[in-house]
Order: C-alpha cells, then sequence, then structure tokens
C-alpha cells in the first residue's frame, strides 16, 4: 500500500485546513471511504473541518458537494455509488467498437441534472459570503480556446487582482472540471475540457500555493496551513521490456497521458513534501495501490477483485472500490 499513515494525524482546530483531492472517476470512490474516516476519527464533518476546498474532475465533484451541499461524506459516497451508474451508462458508444467510431461515449444529461439539482443557480462568489466561518473553493479545468490551465476558484485575491470566476454558477464549474473530458463527454461550453486530462490531476500543491499566495479570505499563513490530499487509487507498472514493440498509435496516446499524470501527480506530491520540509505547510497524503496484492493484504478475496486496472468508467467496480477504500483506511487505526 501507498501513502497511508501508520496513525491518523491529529487535527488542529487552531490551524486553517486544506482538502485536496484528486481526479480518477469512479475510483473518487476510494477518496469518499477517506474522507468518511476523516470524519469518524476526527469527529468533525468534512464541510466544517476544511477552509479550502480544492479538487480536479471527480475531486472537484466531492469539493463542491462538501462546500455548498454542506453533505457528510457518508451521504456522498452514498449519493457516488448511485451516480456513477447513470454517468456511465454502457451504450453502443462506449462499447469496444462503438469508442472508434463515436466522437463521445457518454451523455452527460443526467449528471449536468444532478448537478442542477444540488447546486441550482448558485455561483462560486455565493461561498464566501455565507455567513459564519469563511470558506473557499477552488476547482481545475482546462481551457482550450486560451490554451492554458484555469483554476476557478471563490476567493478575492491577494493582489487585489480581479477574480473572473466569481460569478461562474458552481454547476458549470463543477461540470467544467469533471463531466468535459474529451473522449468521455465531449468539451463543456465548447472550450473547457477536464482537469484531469492536464497536469493537476492531482492538485495539492496548487492548493497549497492558492491558499499561501492567492487567497485573501480566508487568510492562510505559513507554518498555520495544513493540506490533506486524497488520492483515488494508484496502480503498479505491468510494463516489461519489450512490450511497446508492437504498440499502435492509440496504446502510445493512453500511455503518454498515464504518464504525463503520473510524473505530474509526483511532482505534485513533491512541491507539498518541499513545503512541509521549509515549515511552510504541514502535509498529509492518503492513497493505496490498487492492485491483487493490495486486495489481498487487505483480506479481499481474489475472487472479489475486478480485472485490473480499473478504467474511470468502471461503474461495475464501485463495490470493490467501496470495500478497498474502506479497508485502507481502517488501517490508520
Amino acid at each position: 500500500m501507498t501513502d497511508l499513515p501508520a496513525v491518523f494525524p491529529s487535527y488542529d482546530p487552531a490551524k486553517r485546513h486544506v482538502l485536496a483531492v484528486d481526479g480518477g472517476g469512479v475510483r473518487g470512490i476510494v477518496a469518499l471511504q477517506f474522507l468518511v474516516a476523516f470524519e469518524e476519527r476526527s469527529g468533525r464533518k468534512a464541510c466544517e473541518a476544511f477552509d479550502l476546498f480544492a479538487g480536479t474532475s471527480t475531486g472537484g465533484i466531492i469539493a463542491a458537494l462538501l462546500a455548498f451541499s454542506r453533505m457528510s461524506a457518508a451521504d456522498i459516497l452514498d449519493l457516488y455509488v448511485r451516480m456513477v451508474g447513470r454517468v456511465f451508462e454502457p451504450s453502443f458508444s462506449s462499447s469496444r467498437w462503438g469508442r472508434l467510431i463515436s466522437r463521445r461515449m457518454y451523455r452527460r444529461e443526467d449528471a449536468v441534472a444532478i448537478l442542477d439539482e444540488r447546486f441550482g443557480d448558485l455561483k462560486l462568489r455565493d461561498l464566501g459570503t455565507r455567513p459564519g466561518r469563511r470558506q473557499g473553493i477552488m476547482l481545475t479545468t482546462h481551457d482550450l480556446v486560451k490554451n492554458e490551465e484555469l483554476f476557478l476558484s471563490s476567493y478575492p485575491f491577494r493582489s487585489g487582482h480581479e477574480n473572473i470566476a466569481l460569478d461562474w454558477r458552481v454547476r458549470d464549474a463543477v461540470a467544467a472540471t469533471a463531466f468535459s473530458a474529451p473522449w468521455y463527454f465531449g468539451p463543456w461550453n465548447g472550450r473547457y475540457i477536464d482537469g484531469g486530462t492536464t497536469v493537476f490531476n492531482t492538485p495539492a500543491r496548487q492548493a497549497a500555493f492558492e491558499a499561501l499566495d492567492y487567497c485573501a479570505d480566508p487568510a492562510f499563513e505559513p507554518g498555520q496551513t495544513v493540506v490533506w490530499s486524497f488520492g483515488t487509487g494508484s496502480f503498479p507498472s505491468t510494463f516489461a521490456s519489450g512490450d511497446a514493440d508492437g504498440w499502435w498509435p492509440w496504446n502510445w496516446a493512453q500511455r503518454l497521458l498515464n504518464d504525463v499524470q503520473g510524473d505530474a501527480e509526483a511532482d505534485q506530491l513533491f512541491g507539498c513534501r518541499r513545503l512541509a520540509l521549509k515549515g511552510d505547510i504541514e502535509f498529509h497524503r492518503f492513497d493505496v495501490e490498487i492492485s491483487a496484492e493490495s486486495a489481498e493484504r487487505l483480506g479481499i478475496p481474489a475472487s472479489d477483485v475486478p480485472d485490473l486496472p480499473i478504467a474511470l468508467d468502471r461503474a461495475d467496480a464501485a463495490e470493490f472500490l467501496t470495500e478497498l477504500g474502506r479497508r485502507a483506511a481502517a488501517a490508520w487505526a
């Protein structure tokens, strides 16, 4: 197993806390099991424990539900398990042959309907004007028109520069980060694609930068900021010398995407650990390896392990991911 603490880190209410949740499609279930365990061990609902919620793709959905819907992690997990079957409903377009001739594998109407139900006409700026404790949110997406990463946030900047994302509707921000993968749903509003396609699929370091360098309200200070980074499960390499000799272009495309994301994740985590060494932040990372060996160590029968690796749209793997995340989180003890 990887990046799981032997002991649950203590929660210091005197400090500011940042939550950063990775992308990973249906594997967001794993991160949610970690959050369920966080709530049980800290004695606090995640929606009340964090001052800044950051997320990419499926992590962006989780961040928004915590920040705006004020749901418990357990309630979001229940919603997720029900939602993935609707969002990733199999069809000819998502079949082996359909993927070769279809521009998009899935319809996102059901997903957008869920977003409308949960967020209505709320805007990102509304999080900063809510009475009581100040909180912020940051979601990642990629703007094809400007050819740049876009960080959709809810707070005023320390620089005094205008935050152009404040008037984004929450449902549009979530759709831009999570329901816009080019080969799954197509771009949102014709220009924004899933944040998981960028180097910010793991948004931990960017979340730390946003807190310390950009967010004016709530205010974060070096040495008084804790970043909690929740992964969605990683896969060990199965590559052997010579495997790529017979690859086709699409094999290389998938490999290169995986390599970019893997290298970017390592860079994001290394950056956070460097900030922790400097004393700017306290950093906690939670993730688990998804493999037959890891499942065996956690006591999951081999017959319950689906074919690996698990693609982003494998709704049929939801039960396994739920159990894997639950047992991994229990190892915090």
